[in-house]
C-alpha cells in the first residue's frame, strides 16, 4: 500500500450529523449517496425494529471518511475499484482488490478522532 500525507481533517465522532458534516467537508458530491443511504437506513432500522442497520451505516460511512481524509489513499482506493470493475487481466483484479482489503482495513482500526 502506498504512503499516505497528513490527513487533511480529523476523524468525526461515530454519529450520522458528525459524518454527514465531514462528508461535506471531504466530498459535497457524496453527500447524495450519504442521505440516500441514512434515509434507507432509518426505514430499514424502524421496519426491522432493530438498531443494526445504524451501526451499520454508522461503520460504512465512518469507514469511508477514514479513507477520504487522505486524498491519495482515497485516489488509490478509487484507481483500484476501477481496476476491480474493468481489467481483463486476473492477477491485477485481485492485486487491486487485495490493495482496497488493506486500505479499509487500515482506516477502520482507527481510533475515534485520532490525527493517524
Amino acid at each position: 500500500m502506498t504512503t499516505d500525507g497528513a490527513p487533511v481533517a480529523g476523524l468525526p465522532e461515530k454519529t450520522p450529523e458528525a459524518l454527514r458534516n465531514a462528508v461535506i467537508r471531504l466530498a459535497p458530491d457524496a453527500l447524495a449517496t450519504f442521505d440516500s443511504h441514512w434515509a434507507e437506513t432509518a426505514d430499514k432500522m424502524r421496519d426491522e425494529r432493530s438498531l443494526l442497520p445504524g451501526r451499520h451505516f454508522i461503520e460504512h460511512w465512518w469507514t469511508w471518511v477514514a479513507v477520504a481524509r487522505h486524498p491519495e489513499r482515497l485516489a488509490r482506493m478509487r484507481r483500484c475499484e476501477y481496476i476491480v470493475a474493468h481489467s481483463e487481466d486476473r492477477a491485477e483484479r485481485r492485486e487491486a482488490a487485495a490493495e482496497i482489503s488493506q486500505i479499509l482495513a487500515a482506516a477502520s482500526h482507527l481510533p475515534p478522532h485520532s490525527g493517524a
